[in-house]
C-alpha cells in the first residue's frame, strides 16, 4: 500500500475516494494507518463523514477484530485497530473484547475484573445486551477467566458448557482459535473436576485430599462435558480418559473399552512425553475392568491384568482393589486369570504337538500372556503367590526359555520347610531342567535320579525326569541306556513324553536323539532274532519259552518307543517302519499291514516293499508277495531285507528263501539272458539273506550265474562262502577252481581241483568233462605240470621205491587226467612215472606195452622202457633206450634217473660209457654223446672220466662251448696229488686251452696253455703238437706280447715271451722281442 508513508490528511482524503468507491476494507485501512500517524485530526476527520459511510467503517474494523473477515490488514496491529475504533465508538464491545482477552493472554492477571467485567458486559449494565456471535465470544472470554483465575472452580466446565450449548460448532471453533494455547489447561480443569465421580480413574489413595461434593463437579453434565472436550481435542489421552469412565458409569463397557484403548494408542504414539507406567498399568486395569464388565471377554481381560501388572504391579494391584472393590468381582476375576493361563498352557501343548519341524520353537509366544497371568496371580496374593502358583509359573518360564528365573524360582521352592514342600517331584524336575540348560549336567542328573527313585511317584514328573536323564545318558554316548529310559517314558505317558522332547530338549540335540533312539529301537528288536537264530534247532526248542518272553517284553518296548518317534517326526519313514516291526514281532501282523500300506501309497521304498512281502508271505499271498518282490528286485536295493531279517521270524525266514530259490530256477530253465541272468542272481542274493548266508543250493546257483555274468570275483566270493563252512564241497571246489582258470590264476585253480579230487574224484572227472575243450586242456595241463612237480620233489628227498601215502595225490590226478583225455600219452607217461616211482615196475611195464607197444616209437615212451630194463639189470638196453632224451630233453632224463636206485644208476652209467666208447671208434660221436651224457647224469656229474670222455666227444663235433663247461668242472675237481696227476691236468688245461681258442676265446686259451706248461711241460708239448701245433701257438703268443709291450704291460709282456719261447725256442720274433725288452728294461727284476 503506497499510501503507508503519507501524512494523515493525505491519507483521509485517499479513504474517502476509496470508500465512495465502495471498497470499505481498503478505507478503514487507509483511515487506520492515518490514525496511527495523526490520532486527533484522522478522528475529527472522522466525525467529519457521514453517519452512514462512518458505520460502515466501524463495522469493518469490528469485523477485523472479531476474526469474522478474511480481508486482509497488511501492515496493520489489531491492537491499534481495536484502540482506533473504541476512539470512534467508545464502550464498543469489539473492542473491549479484544481487550480483554489481550490482558489474559498477555499476563494472566487480573482475570477475576475480566471475568467481572465480561459479566458486565453480558448483563447489559453499562449498554445494551450483547447478541449472537459478540455474546458467545464474551461468554467464552469470561469462562477463560474463571479458569485461569481458578483452575479448580467448579464454575469452569459449567461456562464452558453452557457456551456449547448454544451454538455447539461455534464455539468449538473460537475456542479452537482464540484459546487454542489453553485447551490443555482446559481439560486439565475437566479432568480434574470430573475424574473424583469415577473410581476407574484413580486408585485407592492416590487423592490427596477428597474433593467437596461442589469441587468434585456433580453439576457437571458429564456426557455434554466429554463431547465438547472430544470436539476441542480428540487425540487427548485424559479426554478418552473421561469418555472412557463416563461410558462405563452409563453400562457402555465395550464403547469404554475401546475409548481405553485408543487412549493407550495415543500413548503408545507419544515420542516427547512417554506415558508413565503406573499411568499404563491404571489404564489396562481399567480396561480389564471394562471387559469383564461386557462379559464374555476372559481372554482380554486377563491379557490386559496381566499386561498391567507387567508394567507396575504395585500400581496395577491397587488399580485392581479400586475396580473390583467387590470381593465377589475380584474372585471372579482371579478365577477367570487360572483359566485362561489353564487354557493358555493347553493352546501351547497342541500348537508344540503340531510343529511340522521337530527342531522348531514355534508357538513359544503363546506362553509370553501366561506367565503375565501367572505373574499378575502371584502379585494379588499377599504372600507373593501360593507354592502351586509358582511352580506352575516355573515351569511356564522353562517351556518358554527363562531358564535362570526358573532355575531361581525352582530352587527356592526346592529349599522350603518339610512341611510346605507339596508338588516336590514337579519342583525338582524342573530344577534339573533348569540347570541342564544351564550346563549344569551333574546337578540334573542327580535331580532327575531322584524323582525316578521316589518311593511315591508322580507319572507326569516320572516321564520328564526320565526323558531328562535320557538325553544326558546320551550326550554322554550311553545310547542303548538311552533308549530304555525313552521305552519307559512313552509306556507311562505317550504324550507327555513327546511334548517333553519337543520343548525340553534342547533343540539342537532333538534330531540326534531321534535317530539315536530308530537306532537303539531297531537294535533292541533286532538282538532277541538273532539270539534264537545263533542257536541250534534243539536248543532252541528247549528255550523257545523263555525267548518269547523276552520277545515280546522288547517288542512292547520298541513299539511304545516307536510311536513316540511317530509323534515327534509324523512323516519320516524310520518310525513308521520301526512300529510295524514292532507290531510283527508282536503277532499283530495286519496291524502292520495296513500301517505299511498306507506308508507305501503315499511313496512306495524299498524298506516298505520288503516288509509288505514278508508280511504277504505270512499272510499266505504267494502271488502278491512275488509282486512285491519283483518291484523291490527292478528298485535295485535289495540291501535294505538285511535290517529286516534280523527282526523276521524263522518260519518266514525259510518261506522266503525257498520262494526266492524256486522263483530263480524258474527264471533261469526259462532263458539265459543276461538281463534273465542278473533278475535270478537277485532272487537268489535274498534267499541267500533269509537263509542268514547258509543257504548252500542258492550259493552254488548264485556263483555261478556271477560266472556267466563274467563276475569272476564275485562268483570265487560265493564260492569260498561255501566252503568255508563245507570244506570238502565238491561243487563248490570245482566251480572255484574253474572260475579261477577264467582268471588265469594257476596256483589257486590247481590246489582247489585237487582238493575236490580228494574229496571225489568221479565227480570231478565228470566236471572237467562238462568244460569246454579249450578250458578242459589247459586244467588238465595245470593238473599234470602240478603233479609231475610234485612227483619230482617227492621223488628228490625219498628214494625210491616211495610209500603209497607220497604218491597218492599224484595217482590221484594222474588217474582224473587219464578219465579226463584218455588219448593223450602224457597222462599214460604220468601214470607209468607214478608206478615206478612207487616201485610197481612190472605194472609200469604191462600200462606201457599196452599203451605205446614194446618198441614205441615215442622217445618219451622209449625212455621209459629204459627205466624198465634198468630195474630189470639189462643196462646195456637201458642206457641206449634213455639215450634218445639225453640230448633232446635233458630235464625228462634227470627226471627219469631219480626214478632208479643208486646202484642202479651207477651200472647204467658205466654201461653208457663203456658202449660210448666202443661206438666212437667207429666214429658214430652223436651216438656216443647221448650215451655219455647219460653216464654224467647218471653219476650227477660226479665221475670227472665220464665228463672228460663227453668234453672229448664234444670237441671232435665242434661243439666247444659245451666241451669248455665240462673241462671247467673237470679242472674244478683237481686236487693236489703226485705227479702223475699233474699229467692228466696238463692234458685237461691243453684241452680246455684248444677249446677256448677254437671259441676265439685266445687270451683265456693261452693262459690254459701256460698253466698246462707249468704242471707238466712234456706232456704240454705232446698235446700242442697234436692241435693246434707248435708254430701256431707260438704265433698267438707273440701277438698278445706285443700288444701288453704296446700298452707298457712289460711284466705281462715279459711272461708271454718266456711261456712262447717254451712252446718254440727257436721263434725268431719272440727272441727279439725278449732282446728288445731287456734293453728297455734295466733292472735284475726283469730278468728273474
Amino acid at each position: 500500500m503506497n499510501g503507508i508513508h503519507k501524512g494523515a490528511a493525505e491519507l483521509c482524503r485517499e479513504g474517502d475516494k476509496i470508500l465512495l468507491s465502495g471498497d470499505a476494507c481498503r478505507a478503514a485501512a487507509l483511515y487506520t494507518h492515518a490514525f496511527g500517524n495523526n490520532a486527533g485530526s484522522t478522528v475529527g476527520h472522522m466525525r467529519g463523514l457521514n453517519a452512514g459511510h462512518l458505520k460502515e467503517v466501524i463495522s469493518t474494523l469490528e469485523a477485523w477484530l472479531d476474526g469474522v473477515s478474511h480481508s486482509s490488514i497488511e501492515g496493520l496491529s489489531k491492537g491499534l485497530v481495536a484502540v482506533f475504533l473504541s476512539t470512534l465508538c467508545p464502550n464498543n464491545v469489539s473492542a473491549s473484547l479484544y481487550k480483554l482477552e489481550s490482558v489474559l493472554q498477555g499476563t494472566g492477571h487480573a482475570s477475576k475484573e475480566i471475568f467481572a467485567r465480561c459479566s458486565a458486559l453480558l448483563e447489559g449494565k453499562q449498554m445494551p445486551k450483547p447478541e449472537g456471535r459478540t455474546r458467545l465470544i464474551l461468554e467464552l472470554t469470561r469462562a477463560l477467566a474463571c479458569l485461569l483465575s481458578d483452575t479448580q472452580n467448579p464454575k469452569v466446565p459449567q461456562l464452558y458448557l453452557q457456551a456449547f450449548h448454544g451454538n455447539k460448532s461455534e464455539t468449538i471453533r473460537l475456542v479452537k482459535e482464540r484459546q487454542h494455547q489453553y485447551v490443555k489447561l482446559l481439560i486439565k480443569a475437566f479432568y480434574q473436576q470430573m475424574s473424583p465421580r469415577y473410581p476407574i480413574l484413580h486408585t485407592k489413595g492416590q487423592m490427596e485430599k477428597p474433593l467437596s461434593p461442589t469441587q468434585a463437579g456433580e453439576d457437571t453434565d458429564s456426557p455434554k462435558a466429554v463431547e465438547f472436550l472430544l470436539a476441542i481435542s480428540p487425540d487427548d489421552i485424559q479426554v478418552r480418559e473421561l469418555q472412557a469412565a463416563v461410558l462405563f458409569s452409563s453400562g457402555k463397557f465395550t464403547e469404554s473399552a475401546e475409548a481405553l484403548s485408543l487412549a493407550l494408542k495415543l500413548g503408545e504414539s507419544q515420542t516427547e512425553h512417554a506415558m508413565a507406567p503406573e499411568k499404563r498399568a491404571c489404564l489396562l486395569v481399567g480396561r480389564a475392568a471394562a471387559h469383564f464388565s461386557a462379559g464374555g471377554r476372559a481372554r482380554e481381560v486377563c491379557r490386559d491384568l496381566g499386561d498391567g501388572f507387567a508394567l507396575h504391579p504395585a500400581t496395577a494391584r491397587q488399580q485392581f482393589q479400586s475396580v473390583f472393590s467387590d470381593s465377589g468381582e475380584g474372585l471372579a476375576v482371579r478365577i477367570q486369570l487360572r483359566q485362561q493361563a489353564e487354557k493358555g498352557v493347553s493352546e501351547f501343548r497342541e500348537a508344540v504337538l503340531m510343529r511340522p519341524d521337530l527342531r522348531s520353537s514355534k508357538g513359544v509366544e503363546l506362553l509370553d500372556p501366561v506367565i503375565t497371568q501367572l505373574r499378575a496371580l502371584c502379585h494379588l496374593e499377599s504372600d507373593g503367590g501360593g507354592r502351586e502358583l509358582r511352580v506352575r509359573l516355573a515351569d511356564c518360564l522353562l517351556l518358554r526359555g527363562e531358564h535362570r528365573e526358573a532355575l531361581s524360582i525352582s530352587s527356592q521352592l526346592t529349599a522350603a520347610a518339610p512341611a510346605q514342600q507339596s508338588y516336590q517331584n514337579t519342583v525338582q524336575v524342573l530344577r534339573g531342567y533348569s540347570r541342564l540348560f544351564t550346563e549344569d549336567h551333574k546337578g540334573a542328573l542327580e535331580d532327575f535320579q531322584a524323582v525316578i527313585e521316589h518311593s511315591t511317584p508322580h507319572p507326569p514328573s516320572c516321564v520328564r525326569a526320565l526323558c531328562g536323564r535320557g538325553i544326558l545318558r546320551m550326550m554322554a554316548g550311553s545310547h542303548y541306556l538311552t533308549a530304555l529310559d525313552y521305552i519307559t517314558a512313552s509306556q507311562l505317558q505317550l504324550q507327555d513324553a513327546s511334548v517333553t522332547v519337543r520343548c525340553l530338549v534342547p533343540w539342537n540335540y532333538r534330531g540326534l536323539l531321534c535317530t539315536v533312539l530308530v537306532e537303539q529301537g531297531r537294535v533292541i528288536l533286532e538282538g532277541t532274532e538273532e539270539q534264537r537264530a545263533e542257536t541250534n534247532p534243539r536248543a532252541q526248542k528247549e528255550h523257545e519259552e523263555g525267548h518269547t518272553q523276552n520277545k515280546q517284553r522288547s517288542a512292547v518296548g520298541v513299539h511304545a518307543l516307536a510311536l513316540l518317534l511317530m509323534e515327534l517326526q509324523p512323516g519320516a519313514d524310520g518310525p513308521q517302519i520301526l512300529t510295524a516291526d514292532a507290531l510283527y514281532q508282536l503277532g499283530r501282523v495286519e496291524e502292520a499291514y495296513r500301517l505299511l500300506l498306507n506308508i507305501e501309497h503315499t511313496a512306495p521304498r524299498p524298506p516298505i516293499l520288503a516288509r509288505l512281502a514278508i508280511l504277504q508271505l505270512h499272510r499266505g499271498f504267494l502271488y502278491d508277495a512275488y509282486q512285491l518282490l519283483k518291484k523291490l528286485i527292478n528298485s535295485g536295493e535289495t540291501s535294505c531285507l538285511r535290517p529286516l531279517l534280523s527282526v523276521t521270524s524263522l518260519q518266514d525266514r525259510d518261506l522266503l528263501e525257498k520262494h526266492c530259490h524256486t522263483a530263480s530256477k524258474r527264471i533261469l530253465c526259462g532263458q539265459q539272458a543276461e538281463s534273465a541272468i542278473r533278475e535270478a542272481v537277485a532272487y537268489l542274493s535274498i534267499a541267500i539273506m533269509a537263509s542268514g548266508g547258509g543257504a548252500i543250493d542258492s550259493l552254488l546257483e548264485r556263483a555261478r550265474c556271477y560266472a556267466l555274468l563274467g563276475q569272476w570275483k564275485t562268483a570265487i566270493f560265493d564260492f569260498t562262502a561255501i566252503l568255508k563252512k563245507h570244506p570238502d564241497h565238491v561243487q563248490a571246489l570245482c566251480g572255484r577252481g574253474f572260475t579261477y582258470l577264467m582268471l588265469n590264476q594257476q596256483k589257486e585253480c590247481t590246489l582247489d581241483i585237487l582238493v575236490a579230487l580228494q574229496c571225489g574224484a568221479e565227480e570231478v572227472t565228470q566236471s572237467m568233462l562238462s568244460l569246454k575243450d579249450k578250458a578242459r586242456k589247459l586244467i588238465s595241463e595245470w593238473l599234470g605240470q602240478h603233479c609231475r612237480s610234485s612227483l619230482s620233489e617227492t621223488l628228490l628227498v625219498n628214494p625210491v621205491p616211495c610209500r603209497e601215502e607220497l604218491l597218492r595225490e599224484a595217482f590221484l590226478i594222474g588217474g582224473a587226467l587219464m578219465n579226463t583225455d584218455c588219448r593223450e600219452p602224457r597222462w599214460h607217461l604220468l601214470y607209468i612215472d607214478t608206478l615206478l616211482a612207487k616201485g610197481e615196475v612190472s605194472a609200469a611195464g604191462a600200462h606201457l606195452k599196452q599203451v605205446f607197444g614194446q618198441e614205441p616209437r615215442d622217445a618219451a615212451a622209449k625212455a621209459r622202457w629204459g627205466v624198465v630194463k634198468a630195474w630189470q639189470q639189462n643196462y646195456k638196453v637201458a642206457a641206449n633206450y634213455l639215450s634218445v632224451v639225453s640230448e633232446k630233453e635233458p630235464a625228462t632224463l634227470d627226471f627219469l634217473i631219480t626214478l632208479l636206485q643208486p646202484a642202479q644208476r651207477k651200472r647204467l652209467a658205466q654201461a653208457a660209457s663203456q658202449q660210448a666208447s666202443s661206438i666212437s671208434e667207429s666214429g658214430q660221436w652223436e651216438q656216443a654223446l647221448a650215451l655219455l651224457t647219460l653216464a654224467v647224469r647218471a653219476v650227477n656229474e660226479m665221475k670227472l672220466q665220464y665228463l672228460r670222455q663227453r668234453a672229448a666227444c664234444l670237441a671232435h663235433l665242434g661243439l666247444h662251448e659245451r666241451a669248455v663247461s665240462d673241462l671247467n668242472k673237470v679242472i674244478q675237481g683237481h686236487s693236489a696229488d703226485g705227479r702223475e696227476e699233474q699229467r692228466v691236468w696238463a692234458e685237461d688245461h691243453c684241452r680246455r686251452g684248444r677249446s677256448l681258442l677254437l671259441c676265439s676265446h685266445e687270451e683265456s686259451g693261452l693262459q690254459d696253455f701256460s698253466q698246462a706248461l707249468e704242471l707238466h711241460e712234456e706232456q704240454a708239448l705232446l698235446c700242442v703238437e697234436a692241435g693246434p701245433g707248435t708254430q701256431r701257438l707260438a704265433e698267438m703268443f707273440l701277438r698278445f706280447a706285443l700288444q701288453n709291450y704296446g700298452q707298457q704291460k712289460l711284466d705281462k709282456a715279459w711272461l708271454l715271451i718266456e711261456t712262447g719261447l717254451k712252446v718254440d725256442s727257436g721263434h725268431v720274433e719272440l727272441r727279439r722281442l725278449r732282446a728288445r725288452l731287456k734293453r728297455e728294461v734295466s733292472g735284475p727284476c726283469i730278468v728273474h
